[in-house]
């Protein structure tokens, strides 16, 4: 089934290929959805989220925490 121009059954794929090739782990369980599109765009939007999570810890890693922000 086509989401926009991808083909869903893709996306498997896609986050294989991304795991495998970064060397990371990704744990995702689709509980429910209406529609493969509903399905596709909530994994996709999920793993947006978490790669930006971890870009922002990378960034902020050498930062000191203080009560009012970062030092």
């Amino acid at each position: 089934m086509l989401v926009g121009d991808l083909q869903s059954e893709l996306l498997e794929d896609f986050f294989h290929g991304f795991t495998t090739h970064a060397g990371a782990n990704l744990h995702a369980k689709i509980l429910e959805g209406r529609s493969n599109h509903t399905k596709s765009k909530a994994s996709s939007k999920c793993f947006a989220r978490a790669c930006v999570r971890l870009l922002q810890r990378r960034r902020l890693k050498n930062q000191l925490p203080s009560t009012k922000g970062l030092l």
